[in-house]
């Protein structure tokens, strides 16, 4: 069965699967291709018969999710949004450049003026290199919805000059940086109507559901705390929250489909785990529903076997189990070295040539193997211990008053929230832990 993926950079990827494939086969090939680890931000997108734009279920049949015969066609897409220190493959951080940038010049992300004058300056930089009055072209206008003045067009340019000899990692980065602080960065938008029949925008985020006018201007925001329950029945989407009266109350979301309602109820329950929750649950990693034939062998022979079972959810990590997923999986890899190289020597072996007086093809075999343990085991202890964000000093703060020790006094300072557990961090306390020097005496024998 043949699949046309879409990368965010508008190239066309085909893929081959098995007639009987899940979505999770296609996504996991295209990464493959593109050499990306940290499968899980990203989703497979296609449009629906009503124009809807829905995610692919990546647990269940391609055939039965899409419309008409293979080939089907698919957008590569990130589906969930992390801040760029989190991200940690040259080939992802790309993936969300691509993202946002379509984002910011098609109008779905705006900035104020100063960050519209920075980002259209980096945007030049990446796509037409150093500074040529020829060359360059901007596009601050469609960054930020204010009227920017006429003095706007020299301080980009004034901006791009001092970019002068910027890498393209390096620039996509800042971009990142950027958006990273905008307020609807990661949120994505379902247009729905009320109870009122009222045409409405809906946004989900990494911090709640956003109510807003078909403008853009917000009507309501509510968090996740005090959402109670979110059910979806047909073109109906209910979300029950609670008033600060402690009554509750009923929000009702009419979508223009089954499918889309279902797209909405999915991204409301999928972001709130992926965001806010240490794992993912099996109410949501279980929870699914069966064709007829399914329904029909679960009567007559067992209610557990997997005939007929489409999965309502596919999510499988929150954010922080996908960095450590991700952060493991490259390691062992062997894709990306994480352990800091003060110097660039060659690592002493304990017993040397010269002074034991013997040759390594005429030791013994076992003795080897040990070292090489030994040697392995080491570096992951000191992989351990490096700075979870930028993995090249060494752990020596921990936050309070969470207690975690994942980082270096220079990160430590700059963050606001706890990577780990994402609690606010009141102050830092220095830790002392052994250092790679003494780790590296325990090997000496």
């Amino acid at each position: 069965m043949l699949c046309y993926v879409t990368r965010p950079d508008a190239v066309v990827m085909e893929v081959e699967v098995d007639a009987k494939a899940n979505g999770e086969d296609c996504l996991n090939q295209v990464c493959r291709r593109l050499g990306i680890i940290e499968v899980d931000y990203f989703g497979l997108q296609f449009t629906g018969n009503k124009g809807e734009n829905l995610w692919l279920n990546l647990r269940n049949r391609i055939s039965q999710q899409m419309d008409g015969l293979a080939p089907f066609r698919m957008k590569l897409r990130v589906k969930f949004f992390v801040e760029p220190h989190l991200i940690l493959q040259e080939q992802t951080r790309h993936m969300f450049f691509l993202h946002v940038k379509e984002d910011l010049l098609d109008g779905r992300l705006q900035c104020s003026p100063q960050q519209a004058v920075e980002l259209s300056a980096l945007l030049a930089q990446l796509e037409f290199g150093d500074y040529n009055q020829n060359t360059a072209s901007y596009n601050y206008q469609s960054l930020c919805s204010m009227d920017l003045g006429n003095d706007t067009l020299e301080s980009v340019i004034t901006k791009h000059k001092i970019l002068e000899g910027l890498s393209q990692g390096s620039g996509e980065y800042q971009v990142l940086q950027i958006v990273s602080t905008l307020e609807n960065y990661g949120v994505e938008w379902h247009t729905v109507r009320d109870a009122e029949a009222q045409k409405i925008i809906i946004g989900i985020g990494p911090e709640g559901v956003s109510i807003c006018k078909e403008d853009f201007s917000p009507i309501n925001r509510i968090t996740y705390p005090i959402i109670q329950m979110a059910t979806q029945s047909g073109k109906n989407v209910y979300l029950t929250i609670t008033k600060e009266s402690g009554n509750s109350l009923v929000l009702l979301f009419k979508v223009i489909s089954t499918r889309a309602a279902s797209g909405l109820y999915r991204a409301i329950t999928e972001t709130h785990a992926f965001y806010r929750c240490d794992t993912v649950t099996n109410a949501v990693m279980m929870q699914y529903s069966r064709d007829l034939k399914g329904h029909l062998a679960s009567l007559f022979l067992n209610d557990n076997i997997n005939v007929g079972k489409k999965y309502v959810f596919d999510i499988r990590r929150t954010s922080k189990e996908v960095y450590d997923h991700a952060r493991r999986a490259l390691y062992n890899a062997g894709i990306v070295d994480l352990v800091t190289r003060s110097d660039h020597s060659e690592p002493s072996s304990p017993l040397k040539t010269s002074e034991c007086g013997i040759n390594c093809n005429s030791c013994e075999s076992l003795s080897c193997h040990q070292t090489k343990a030994l040697q392995e085991k080491l570096r992951k202890l000191k992989e351990a211990m490096l700075c979870m964000v930028c993995c090249e000093e060494e752990i020596n703060s921990a936050f309070c008053p969470c207690g975690h020790m994942v980082c270096c006094e220079g990160c430590a300072t700059q963050l606001k929230s706890c990577p780990v557990c994402r609690s606010q961090v009141e102050h830092i306390q220095h830790v002392y832990l052994p250092t790679h020097t003494s780790l590296l005496n325990l090997t000496v024998i």
